[in-house]
């Protein structure tokens, strides 16, 4: 859930750049139809940037100085000894509550879209429906501006001229062919996903804005009367849109229309303000997509990179850190049989910072991991001399793949990810490939360490 609240906050990011962008620089432009389509790009735009991911290096790490795991093997070997530790955690953290609250404005975002759904298509079995130029007239009784959903369009025919059902239609037929209904749709439903962003409200009004201008324009290519339509316009104003996935004859922005409908057309020039959303495209991208280049080892190159000394311990000292279960020979905590232990299990507190042991590259960061299963959230660094550290059943990265970290640097948290039996560090150490005891290469007495 970590990594899908991560990419919620980067799109949302993204989203409030170019809404700026557009505010700033095009809102106030008569190019309508680059509007609706920059609307609905930058949505779209916003929502695939931090998916996307990219990375540069140079060379090849040594082939020797890498992991290379019989992952099925290990998954049932790999688990923790820690009994003596178990932590209370609260029934629903802070992280629990937000993601609940998160799940119940979708709950109540997708119900409103099924709602108005639902009273549209109940409109259009209930009532008389004649059809005008390809359209289906859907005649109602509601006291509300004429509106459209797709190839429906919704009026109450006794409150309308016959000279004003005739404007209002061809109004509305505009938007049915423009497909405005299915503009709204697709915002609607990003609106579900990211109801706490404001600016995807903000993006929702323009966009409506720029429906109406459009279907204005357009009346007006077809030889309506600016004045008189412009009075039909104030004679609706009072009359409310009816549902958020139709497009409205009056929709609320009777006096922005009629300021649009007398305002000069901007220069064509002004399209070459397209560029600035150039700036937020790279910024995005470097900023959520990129990870750091770094140089890479070649085959035996390790002259002046990382000279490697003995190794720190990865977790800090502290009263509720200790060794559980060491390299070697011991009674499997679950089986209950003998078996090899590939590695060292450090039990401590959910949370507790693991630190890397030496300088090095991040080679590999498990995002590809089943709860409850196997190494759960594992890193793997590749250090000097044929050194490489797997970090496992983490509960949240500090790091990136690519990315230099230095002799005690962040490397993540201490979690239960994987099958394992209580809070804890499963630390494995490779020497030129093969597993070697972690603590014959630790710095320090780890007596302070034992149970």
């Amino acid at each position: 859930m970590a990594e899908f609240g991560i990419y919620l906050l980067e799109s949302s990011i993204c989203l409030a750049g170019f809404y700026f962008i557009y505010k700033l620089f095009l809102s106030g432009d008569t190019f309508t139809s680059r509007n609706r389509y920059y609307l609905l790009f930058v949505t779209f735009l916003s929502l695939i940037i931090p998916l996307l991911s990219f990375s540069f290096q140079t060379e090849n790490f040594s082939a020797a100085n890498k992991f290379v795991w019989e992952f099925e093997q290990s998954f049932q070997t790999e688990i923790l000894q820690s009994n003596e530790l178990e932590s209370e955690t609260p029934l629903f953290s802070m992280i629990s509550f937000v993601w609940i609250l998160y799940f119940l404005g979708v709950s109540v975002s997708f119900f409103r879209i099924a709602k108005h759904v639902f009273h549209l298509f109940k409109l259009i079995k209930a009532n008389e429906i004649r059809i005008y130029n390809g359209l289906k007239i859907v005649s109602v009784n509601e006291n509300s501006s004429p509106y459209s959903f797709f190839g429906y369009i919704f009026l109450n025919q006794q409150i309308l001229t016959e000279s004003e059902q005739e404007h209002v239609l061809l109004h509305e037929s505009i938007h049915a062919r423009q497909f405005h209904s299915l503009d709204l749709l697709f915002v609607e439903l990003v609106k579900m996903v990211l109801w706490f962003n404001p600016f995807i409200y903000l993006i929702n009004r323009s966009l409506i804005e720029m429906h109406e201008y459009l279907a204005d324009r357009e009346c007006f290519n077809e030889g309506i009367d600016k004045v008189y339509y412009q009075t039909l316009l104030l004679r609706n104003v009072e009359r409310q849109m009816m549902f958020a996935l139709t497009s409205s004859f009056n929709s609320s922005l009777t006096l922005k229309r009629i300021k649009m409908i007398k305002k000069i057309d901007t220069s064509k020039l002004a399209h070459l303000k397209i560029i600035l959303v150039i700036p937020v495209v790279l910024i995005s991208l470097l900023s959520f997509s990129f990870s750091e280049s770094i140089p890479r080892l070649s085959e035996g190159n390790f002259d002046n990179f990382y000279p490697l000394e003995s190794l720190a311990f990865p977790l800090k000292s502290g009263d509720q850190i200790y060794i559980s279960s060491g390299y070697g020979e011991r009674i499997h905590p679950i089986t209950k049989k003998k078996g090899f232990h590939n590695g060292m299990d450090i039990a401590a507190p959910k949370g507790t910072s693991i630190l890397s042991v030496s300088d090095g590259i991040v080679t590999k960061v498990n995002n590809q991991f089943v709860q409850g299963k196997g190494y759960g959230r594992f890193v793997i660094v590749d250090h000097q001399n044929g050194f490489s550290s797997l970090y496992s059943q983490m509960d949240s990265y500090s790091v990136k793949e690519g990315q230099k970290i230095s002799k005690g640097d962040l490397v993540g948290t201490i979690g239960t990810s994987g099958l394992t039996t209580g809070p804890h560090l499963h630390f494995e150490l490779k020497k030129d490939g093969k597993l070697v005891n972690p603590a014959d290469f630790f710095g320090k007495d780890l007596s302070a360490y034992l149970k």
